[in-house]
């Protein structure tokens, strides 16, 4: 079973083909609304919101730029898993991976907001920011990372995973070749045992970034390709149990806390 916590379909896609690729698709898939490009995100999210929320999926907002003043206080935050403050580049909230901006007082306005009720993603927001918007938030999660010593911005240092683990907070590993510098499936489940090595499998899940990038291997474009990796993972000595965890059962577990969390 796969738990999908980064999906780009919902903007890449025409709403009539939704239930068709979530069925194909034999996975829960995150379907993250991706608003930085688009010309009325308020309407195109209100527009699409009841097809998704009918599915029963989990919903995501990349990046709420778009809100701003009595905006903020009248959005429902509810009904997402979780939402980024920005994208790669600064907005009122926060600086992103490109340009390295500082979580601003509408920024941790905006996370107290959604504290209670949503999760807060990092993975766009800069370094600059980051550490502020993880001890703001009180569910941090970054959604779709790469944890290469590449020195691409989008990337994960060893610090941040590190702060991540320590808040029990979900870390999506995604397919994205520039960000892991995986080329195939077996070399992503590499990637996926160096970081296991090192910070264990309790945070780790899968957050792969389809529909939102071109850059993916070719053996790792759908979900049924996931079966390479995880017959990688068992070569590589993983049982059943650690499998599952880091492509089910660690970002079930989150969903399922953020959903109890809002009924308290």
């Amino acid at each position: 079973m796969i738990f999908d916590l980064h999906n780009d379909f919902p903007t890449a896609l025409p709403s009539y083909e939704f239930a068709r690729y979530i069925e194909r698709a034999a996975a829960t898939v995150t379907a993250a609304i991706w608003t930085s490009e688009l010309s009325d995100p308020r309407g195109f999210i209100e527009t699409i919101m009841p097809t998704l929320e009918n599915s029963g999926m989990p919903i995501a907002l990349e990046d709420i730029g778009f809100l701003c003043g009595s905006d903020i206080e009248e959005f429902d935050f509810s009904r997402f898993l979780y939402c980024s403050l920005t994208w790669n580049n600064k907005n009122g909230f926060a600086g992103g991976a490109s340009d390295n901006g500082s979580l601003t007082e509408e920024g941790k306005n905006v996370i107290e907001r959604m504290n209670g009720v949503c999760a807060v993603d990092l993975a766009h927001i800069g370094k600059s920011a980051f550490y502020a918007v993880l001890d703001a938030a009180q569910r941090p999660i970054c959604s779709h990372t790469g944890f290469a010593d590449s020195g691409n911005p989008r990337c994960l240092d060893d610090s941040q995973i590190s702060a991540l683990v320590a808040r029990h907070a979900p870390i999506g590993l995604c397919a994205v070749r520039r960000f892991t510098g995986a080329d195939t499936a077996v070399e992503f489940a590499k990637v996926i045992d160096s970081f296991a090595e090192r910070y264990g499998v309790d945070c780790l899940c899968l957050g792969t970034d389809f529909c939102g990038s071109d850059d993916l291997p070719p053996d790792l474009s759908k979900y049924s390709h996931f079966s390479a990796v995880s017959a990688e993972l068992s070569r590589l000595g993983y049982g059943e149990s650690d499998i599952d965890k880091i492509f089910y059962s660690n970002a079930k577990r989150f969903y399922e806390e953020i959903h109890n969390e809002r009924h308290l």
